[in-house]
Parts: C-alpha cells; structure tokens; sequence
C-alpha cells in the first residue's frame, strides 16, 4: 500500500489546512518527519489511521484529541487520504464526532461522524466514483482493499521501537504477552482452554453416563418385580414376562366373544318387542287418516280455484294502474305546452332543443372571459406600476455597487500592514524559548553548584568511613597473626601430626587469647572495607559527574545574571504580544473582507434579481394586453350570434346565455312529457294484452268472475295446512310400516320373547371379561414397563459406550494441548507452540538485517528450554544474542543503548515482514518508524540509514519520526512541524 496525499484541518494543533504529498516526499524513498516534542508529529500518524480506520494510532488514545481546540468551532474537522493498494487508487474523508455551535440561537449541537470511499482513476482525479457513505461498509470495503485490520496496520506501517525494546530485554512470559498481541495468537490458547473444559465435559459425561446406566437397572428391576438386576438378567426377564402377558391376553380375548355373543342375544330381544309396539301403533294412525281423506281433497279443489283467480286479479290491478297513469301524463303534458307556448310537435321542439344546446356549448366559455376582462386589466396596469418601481431600486443597488471596491481595497491593505507585524511571531516565539531555557540553565547552574558541594561533602565522609574500616580490619589482621599460634594449637588432639613442625608430640601446646578474632570476624572486616571502599568511588564518580555538569551549565549561560534575563525576557514577551495582537487583527480584517465580499454578493445577487423581475414584468404586461384584446373581439362575436335569437339585444353576454337557457330548459322539459305521455301510452296498452290472455290460461269469463272466486289469505293459509298435515302424516306412516323389522313383527308374538333370561345372561358375560380385562391389563402394563426400561438399559450401555470411546480423543487432545506431561513431555502448550514458531520466522527476518548493522557482531537465537531465572511454567520463549566477536551467548539486556535500539529495530522489521506474510502477502509501500536515533553513534546511524534504505527498493516509502539533528543534514525530504504563536501548530514540507 502507498500512500499519495494526506489533507487534514482542524484536526489535532493543526486549526488550518494541511496538506503532505507523500508521493513527492518519498521520491528518493527515505523521508523525515520531525518537530519539537509535543508539536503534532504523532497526530500525522494518527490522521492517516484515522482515515482507514475511523481510530487512533495509540490503543489508549481518546478520540476527543482528534477535533482541534485552536480551530473556529464552526469549521468542520476532516481528513482526507488518497492511498493505492494493489486493488486501485481510492480517497477516503473522514470526519470525527464534534460538537458545533447551534445554527439558530446559542449552545451547541453533537455533530455525528461521517465517511466517504471513492474509487479513482489515478492519484490527482478529483472527483471519483463514490463507493459508500456508511461507516460500517466503509470499514469492510478498507479491510479488503488494504488487506490489514488495524492491529496489523499499526504492526507494519508503524513501527513502536519503545516497544520492542522491552519486547527485547523482557523475560519469555512478557514476550508472550506481547507477540499474542501482536499476532492475535490468543485464539490457540482459547482453544487450549475450550479443550480442557471439554475434557472436563466429556469426563463428566462418561460419569453421567455410567450412572444413567445403575439408574435404568434400578428401574428395570423394579418393573419386573425383582430385587436385583444386571445386564445378563433383561433379555430372559423380558421373555418371561412377555409370555405371561401373551396368556392373560388369550383369557381376555375369549371371554370378550362371550361377552358379545349374549349381548348380541339381548339386543335381538329387545328389539323384536319393539317393532311389536311400532307396527300396533302405525296401524292406529293409518286408519286415522283414511277416515279423513275425504275431507282433504275437497280442501286441494278450493285452494286451486283460489290461485287461479289470484293470477287474473294481480293483472286486472296492474291494467287499472296504468290507464290511471296515462291520462294523468297526458293530461300533465298539454298543461306544461300551454304555460311555455309551445304549439310544434313533438319532433319539431326536439330538432329546436339540439340547436339551442349546440349555440350555447359554442360560447359558455365566453361568460368567464367577459367577466374576468376587468380584473386582467386591473392586473396589467398594476404590473406595468411595480415595473417602474423596479426601475427605481435598480438605480439605488447599482450606486451601493459602485462604491463597494474602494471600501474593500482599505480593508485589504489594513490587513497586509497587520500581516507584516504578524509575521515576526515565529521569531519572537523562538526568541522567548531560548530565554527561557537560558533561565532554566541559570537555575540549573545554582542547582548544579549546591550538588557539588553535596558531593563534595559526600566524598569526604566517604574517604573518612572507608579509612576508618580499612584501620579496623589491619588491626584484627595483625591480632589474629599475633594470637595464630594459639589458635593452631587448640586444633592439636592427641596423636596427630602438628601443622607446623610435623611432629607427634605436644609438649607445650599455645592456648588462644579470649579476644582473639575469628576468620568470620577478620571476613566481615574485609567486606566493611570493600563496601566503604565502593562507596567512596561510587561517591567520587558522582562528584566527577556533578562537577561536569556545573561547569557545562556555567559554559553555557557565560555572564548573563537574572536581572539581564529578566529585561530580556519583558522585551521578547513584548514582541509576542505585539505578534499575537496583529495576528487576530489579521484574523478580523479576514473576517471584515469575508464578511464584506459576502455583502457584494449579496447586492450584485438582489441588483440580478431585480433586473430579472422587471424583464418580466414588463413582457408579461404587454403580452397580457394582447391576449386581453383577442379575447374581448371573441366576446362580442358570440354577442353578436346569440342576440340574433332573442327579440331585444342583450347588453353583455352573460345575460344572453342566461335568457337563452331559460328557452333551452323550457324545450328540455316539453321532450321529457312527450316522452313520459307516450311510454305511458305503450304501457297501457300493453296491459289490456296480458289480461285478455291471462283469462283465456285460467279458463274465467271475465275479470268479475275471477274476482268472485280469490280466497282471503287467512282462508289460504288454513287450507295449506291442512293439506301438508296430512300428506306428512301419511308419509310417515307408510316409511314405518315399510321398515324390515315392522314386516316382521307381523309374523311375530310377545308370548314367545325371554327378555329377563337374555338380560342376566348378558350380566354374567360381562362380569368374567371385567376380570380377565383387569388381570390381562395388568400383565400387559407390566410387561410393556419392562420392555421400554429395557430398551433404556440398551440405550444408556450404548451410550456409556459411545461416550467412553469419544472422550478418550478428547482427553488425549487436550492433554496435549494443555502440555500436560503424561501426554506431553515437552511441557509445550498449544498457544506457546505457535508463538514458538512465529518468533523463529521473527528472528530469523531480523537476523537478515542484523548481519548487515553493527559489523555483523551480533545474532539472536532462540530456545526451547526456559530462560535462567524465570520461574513461568510455559517453554520456549527464550530469546538470546549471540556475539560473534568473542563467541558467547549474552542477555540482551547486557547490550548497550544504541545496540539495543539497532537489534529492536531489525527485530521490528523482520515483524513488519511476518505480519505482511500472516495478511496474505500484502504490499507494504509505505513505511514509518518511531524515535530512537538519538541513541546512536555517527556509525552505526550510517548502517541504520543503510538498512532503511534497503527497504526502498521497489519503490518502497519510509518515514522516519525524529528530532535527532543529524538525520536534518542526512534526509534533504523532510516533514517540519512547528507551533505558532496562536497555540497551534503548523506543517512546512521540504522536497
């Protein structure tokens, strides 16, 4: 990934914009950025995350530090990044949550984050094609084109030497912790423990399962009446309980037959003797009715005549209705032609009818035009007024136009003069810095002489304490030598050959003096003096360097004495001050222009409007006034026609129309009673047809006879029921005496029928099934009850089974994951291994950069085995420098501080390869390293430098972070941030 252009404002200390093309920085490949401690070197680096992954370089950084504190609280904080990846070139914006001041009144209002990703042809296209808005895609979509997270990101493109130092020197458990972060190899160990719990699980398992199995036992042998059972025992206790329940079955089922055999028998019985009653019943009903048939068919021959006459009567009705109907239309008709005058017939008042509504369709529009014509021409004279009026506020915005250029000019040049007072800000600021750190040298200076007096005064104690315990220990020294002989002879025995003189015999053996020092005591002195020795020199090297370091302060601040730095002091305070105040009139006469150009604008905008008004104005006038007088010329044509059909001339068109539709209505309504006279006319005779042939179907002379045979409805209904009444009566009785056992009760007698025998015979059959049912069910209960406890001890022995063959993998697994020894002898666990071998890729990537630096003296190597002193359990995170100059194998925490910066960073480096490798072989074109060079002699940088430059082949960019001195002269491209007298800082870029 390379980066192109980064665009950033109100971000951080930077209020302004800012704008780094690193695509020109790093055309030699090698790159500075560097400023004062505090200044914003670190907020570039956060910009530029921040863009891909809406988060900050510093895993505890807030957020909050993004929107700039020095900036307008109205501007907007973004940044902008344009990067290309092996999947194209793309601009991505990001704005951070902020809070702007209110719109509308005061306070201010939470401004939520935004994104936006485009796709671009090449690096300058400034438009591109939008991808997404939405942070959540966003941030899938950068994942894919970069190919990093943002762990990885900040792995590879910026490299925490501070870090690796620690992770150099740190014991094998912190390196752990450490490469697990970097890594994410905490999934192994997560795995390890996930393992574990399913050992446990599993162990728990076959326990379980073994106790399911005594609880199914327990319970089969509980359901086949038994004390006691086994897995032997259920196959031969199930048989055996089967075939009693088999039995039981066969009793029940032979005493069911019986038992419905003399039920049947009983049913029989009994319903013999009830067809018996049924057919002597149905015969008295059917007699009943033919006693009375006679009386019904005369009923039937009445209610015919009746329905006969009803269909001539309900015709006769409707034909008195419609001759009333037709004199009284008639009638209404000739009334209607008297009170309009209309004497023409029928067809002829049609024809006029058409005519008229023909006339009056052709000019109704008109009566609106007509009445409007007033109104239109109000309209026109009014528009033609504020035309004019127009014109005059023309002619005042173009005099305020006129005189807006010199009222600007003074306001520019206001703001130059400002400007140049300005510009000395930076100069002043420096001014002050080296004030004040010429002050704190001066009370540096007084501080350094009061310590050397100290150490001075330390020494002199020291050189007394240590004279004193070496005149201690010569004197117990010389003791002990004096008391020696004593001190021989009280470790003579009896015998034994003498130390000195070899001989046997011990004529006169020394006794040793009660003080007489011992070798413990004479050791204890001897350490005193080393101590008070060591302290001394520890005290004389201090004094050494007090002293150097007083006399570089007092080389330094030279005669310049407080009341100088003082008057120094109040003069460059001054000319911050006076900086600082051209500064915010530069900033208000910025503001007076802005605000003053908005004004001109504002007024050339209201003088263009204006002058588009009356353009208008005045066309739509004159066009208005022509179409108004087309549209009267129209009016008094159709004035013109339509006075030709009334007698007198009408003064406007409306009451023409009004008049002449009076007629229209008047015509509408004599068509409409001619039309009503002659349908009623049809119906009439169309009646008299009907009840002429509804006379001849019913066979009635005329409509008085048919009148004189209808029934009353109370007459009908009664004859109606009468008549259904006894057709149901009889239907039933004929469906009743058809039924097969009424036949057959004809041939049958109560005298042969034995209900009571019938009835306890079925009494004695259904007590025995009662019993067998009650022995067989239980039989079979018990026996079901033991085949399903059964089929539980088969499932839960297959079960115990499966679990005990399952969980041995399971055990085996975690063991080794674990290290446990018995399945591990290592003792390496699962996550240990896998960091094992990603640090030896680490190692050996560094190890390539490494023979290259310092000479090639030195290596790193790796172990297995534990670190000395370390007390972890885990293995194999030992990490060791092996020095080629004398062939030994050192601790790295015995290297110096620029060998440890050079051995931190090839370590770094050969990270920022594996990590690429783990991300699938990602191009890393862009590359920035952290602070460290100041650590260095002129030679091993040279080597540094080297090793960084070796990078950039291929077209690779490095970005080096740093304020040494010396890497100004070396890197000619460089990134410069300094702050400003406002509080903020400011980026200048050096190609």
């Amino acid at each position: 990934m390379y980066l192109h252009r980064l665009e950033l404002r109100a971000i951080g200390p930077y209020p302004d914009l800012v704008s780094i093309d690193f695509a020109a920085l790093a055309a030699s490949g090698v790159f500075l950025l560097e400023g004062p401690t505090g200044s914003g070197k670190s907020t570039i680096i956060d910009a530029v995350v921040f863009a891909l992954y809406g988060g900050l370089a510093g895993s505890d950084a807030s957020s909050d530090r993004l929107h700039s504190q020095h900036a307008d609280p109205a501007v907007e904080p973004f940044v902008a990044l344009v990067f290309e990846t092996s999947a194209g070139t793309y601009r991505v914006r990001r704005t951070p949550q902020y809070d702007r001041p209110k719109q509308r009144g005061t306070g201010t209002v939470k401004q939520q984050a935004s994104v936006q990703l485009f796709r671009l042809t090449n690096p300058s296209d400034v438009a591109g094609e939008p991808m997404s808005s939405r942070i959540p895609e966003v941030g899938v979509e950068i994942g894919r084109i970069v190919g990093l997270d943002r762990a990885q990101f900040l792995q590879t493109v910026v490299l925490p030497q501070g870090e690796f130092a620690r992770f150099l020197r740190s014991p094998g458990e912190e390196r752990r912790k450490l490469l697990q972060s970097l890594f994410g190899t905490q999934v192994y160990d997560r795995t390890a423990d996930e393992l574990a719990a399913r050992r446990r699980a599993v162990q728990a398992e076959v326990d379980g399962a073994d106790d399911r199995v005594r609880d199914a036992l327990n319970r089969f042998a509980q359901a086949a009446g038994l004390d006691d059972a086994d897995e032997t025992v259920v196959p031969s206790t199930v048989a055996s309980v089967r075939a009693a329940a088999d039995a039981a079955a066969a009793v029940r089922a032979a005493a069911a037959a019986a038992a419905t055999t003399a039920a049947e028998h009983e049913q029989a019985a009994t319903a013999r003797a009830t067809a018996l009653e049924r057919r002597a019943g149905l015969l008295v009903r059917r007699a009943a009715l033919d006693d009375d048939a006679p009386a019904v068919d005369a009923a039937r021959s009445t209610l015919a005549l009746g329905e006969r006459a009803a269909r001539v009567t309900a015709v006769a009705d409707g034909l008195d209705a419609a001759v009333l109907r037709a004199d009284e239309s008639t009638a209404a008709a000739r009334s209607l032609r008297d009170r309009h005058g209309v004497t023409a017939d029928a067809d002829a008042v049609v024809l006029r009818r058409d005519a008229l509504t023909d006339d009056l369709s052709a000019v109704r529009h008109l009566v609106a035009v007509e009445d409007g014509a007033a109104a239109r021409r109000s309209a026109i004279a009014g528009a033609t007024a504020d035309a004019e009026q127009i014109a005059e506020q023309l002619l005042e915005r173009d005099a305020a136009l006129d005189a807006r250029p010199t009222e600007r000019a003074r306001i520019v040049e206001a703001a130059r003069t400002a400007a140049r007072t300005a510009a000395d800000s930076d100069a002043a600021a420096h001014e002050v810095t080296r004030i004040r750190s010429l002050r704190a040298d001066l009370v540096a200076r007084d501080h350094a002489a009061q310590r050397v007096a100290t150490a001075e005064q330390s020494v002199a104690a020291a050189r007394r304490s240590a004279t004193d315990a070496l005149t201690a220990e010569r004197a117990l020294r010389e003791r002990r030598i004096a008391g020696l002989a004593g001190e021989l002879g009280a470790a003579l025995t009896a015998g034994d050959p003498c130390p000195v003189c070899g001989s046997t015999a011990h004529p006169s053996v020394a006794t040793p003096q009660d003080d007489h020092p011992t070798t413990a005591a004479v050791d204890a002195a001897s350490d005193a003096t080393r101590r008070a020795d060591q302290h001394l020199a520890d005290a004389a090297s201090d004094l050494a360097v007090e002293r150097a370091e007083h006399q570089r302060l007092v080389d330094v601040v030279g005669t310049v004495d407080a009341p100088t730095l003082d008057a120094l002091t109040a003069a460059a305070d001054e000319r911050v001050r006076a900086a600082h105040d051209a500064a915010a009139l530069v900033l208000q006469h910025e503001r007076q222009r802005a605000e003053h150009d908005t004004t001109t604008g504002r007024l050339q905008r209201e003088r263009n409007d204006l002058d588009a008004r009356r353009t208008v104005l005045t066309s739509t006038a004159l066009a208005d006034a022509e179409r108004l007088d087309t549209d009267l010329g129209t009016v008094a044509a159709a004035l013109e026609r339509l006075g030709a059909l009334l007698d007198e001339r009408p003064a406007t068109l409306r009451t023409a129309v009004e008049l002449l539709d009076e007629r229209l209505e008047a015509y509408r309504a004599v068509v409409q009673a001619d039309e009503r006279v002659a349908a009623a006319t049809r119906a009439r005779d169309d009646r008299r047809a009907e009840v002429d042939r509804v006379l001849d179907d019913q066979d009635f002379a005329d409509v008085a006879a048919a009148r004189a045979g209808r029934l009353d409805p109370d007459s009908t209904d009664r004859l109606r029921a009468l008549i259904s009444a006894a057709e149901a009566e009889r239907a039933v009785v004929t469906a009743g005496l058809a039924e097969p056992a009424v036949v057959a009760a004809a041939d049958d007698s109560a005298e042969r029928l034995d209900l009571d025998g019938a009835r306890a015979g079925r009494q004695r059959a259904a007590a025995a099934l009662d019993e067998a049912v009650a022995v067989a069910v239980s039989a079979a209960d018990r026996a079901d009850a033991v085949d399903r406890c059964a089929t539980e001890v088969t499932r839960a022995t297959r079960a115990r089974d499966e679990t005990s063959a399952r969980s041995r993998a399971v055990v085996r697994l975690a063991d080794i994951a674990n290290g446990v020894t018995a399945a591990n002898p290592t003792g390496i666990t699962l996550g240990t291994y896998v960091l094992m071998r990603r640090f030896e890729d680490v190692v050996a990537a560094a190890n390539d950069r490494l023979r290259g630096m310092l000479t090639g003296r030195f290596t790193l190597e790796t172990s297995d085995e534990r670190e000395s002193g370390s007390r972890a359990r885990r293995t194999g995170l030992a990490l060791a420098v092996h020095d080629h100059t004398t062939d030994t194998v050192r601790d790295p925490r015995s290297l110096s501080g620029g060998e440890t910066f050079t051995v931190s960073l090839c370590l770094a480096l050969g990270l920022a390869d594996v990590v690429q490798a783990e991300a699938g072989g990602v191009s890393l074109g862009t590359l920035f390293v952290d602070e460290g060079f100041g650590t260095l002699d002129p030679e091993t940088l040279d080597d540094v430098i080297g090793q960084l430059s070796r990078l950039t082949a291929g077209g690779r960019q490095v970005g080096i972070v740093s304020h040494v001195e010396e890497l100004k002269q070396r890197i000619p491209e460089r990134i410069a941030v300094r702050r400003t007298a406002a509080g903020g800082s400011q980026v200048t870029t050096t190609v």
